[in-house]
């Protein structure tokens, strides 16, 4: 077997406290403020060790253009790749001490794609990341950070973009940060809505509607009649009854949220049906405010509608 020598583009360097505090931080990094101070971090890194001063850094040695968030970057950047937790709780003053100097894993990178890369190689290796941290990355990557944390949880996310399009995102969980930029960017317009207003905090929004949520607003291209109805949702907004005894789409929604019955079973095997439920009061709620369709006194035949609209909407409920 032959050997492999990767001198030219990795080495040992070392850095001061204040040379380490300088450092770029990493474009795809996670909520790292928040970790610093979480209960995990101050059992592991109170007390100052050796270990603690091992990091990776990433010199770009070249400009780089990153097609996916627009941002021009300069050749000779340095950036930190690992270390970014232990940065921030340094900094909080929340150690015994801290480090005079710190040695490095030191790459050279030819682009942020590079880079990005890179840093996912370290996570992998460490292990340490969730999905929600992963969609912190991801997100910031792309400038975005929500007010509302319950987007960076990306099960009724990854579902969306499952249905959406089996061929680009073939998976209904387990993405990578790579991916999951991807998956963020695609519905990057309907999460900054979703993040625009408040949210009942007493009332739960499941992973399915979530996901339906999702392909509803981007069906209608976030217009003003689509964000009406789902924001009417989010803040329990319900309606009373009509004249003939009926309730509105949207109140519907909102009955079956709060007076769950025997076809409301959330978990993993039920979401693809539960999404499909959603959907249908959803665009019946539409039909209503758009059309003047009448109000239903109950759901009608879910499966062939639903077909309808999957089909007009370019989205794919078939079975795999």
């Amino acid at each position: 077997m032959n050997f492999k020598n990767f001198d030219d583009i990795c080495g040992i360097v070392s850095y001061s406290y204040g040379e380490f505090l300088s450092l770029t931080t990493c474009p795809v990094q996670r909520n790292h403020v928040k970790r610093a101070q979480d209960k995990k971090s101050k059992e592991k890194l109170s007390n100052l060790l050796p270990q603690h001063t091992q990091i990776a850094t990433a010199v770009l040695i070249q400009d780089s253009y990153d097609p996916v968030n627009g941002e021009r970057y300069k050749a000779s950047t340095l950036f930190l790749v690992d270390a970014h937790t232990r940065r921030e709780f340094w900094n909080l003053g929340l150690s015994d001490a801290l480090p005079e100097k710190l040695t490095s894993q030191h790459y050279k990178v030819s682009s942020i794609a590079e880079l990005r890369d890179l840093y996912y190689t370290f996570d992998n290796t460490t292990n340490t990341e969730k999905s929600s941290d992963l969609a912190y990355g991801a997100a910031r990557y792309l400038g975005l950070e929500f007010e509302n944390y319950k987007l960076y949880q990306v099960t009724g996310l990854t579902w969306a973009a499952h249905f959406y399009s089996k061929q680009q995102f073939p998976k209904t969980s387990g993405y990578d940060g790579g991916k999951l930029i991807d998956v963020i960017k695609e519905f990057k317009k309907e999460l900054e809505f979703l993040d625009s207003f408040i949210w009942k905090k007493k009332l739960d929004i499941p992973h399915p509607l979530r996901s339906a949520s999702l392909l509803f607003l981007k069906k209608y291209d976030c217009n003003e009649f689509s964000r009406k109805i789902v924001q009417r949702v989010f803040q329990d907004d319900f309606d009373r009854r009509d004249d003939n005894d009926r309730l509105d789409a949207v109140t519907h929604i909102l009955e079956w949220l709060k007076d769950k019955d025997a076809d409301f079973a959330s978990n993993f095997k039920t979401i693809k049906d539960l999404t499909q439920k959603f959907l249908y009061w959803l665009n019946q709620a539409y039909e209503e405010d758009v059309f003047g369709k009448e109000r239903l006194a109950k759901r009608g035949n879910i499966t062939g509608t639903l077909d309808k609209y999957a089909r007009i909407s370019k989205l794919d409920f078939d079975e795999d």
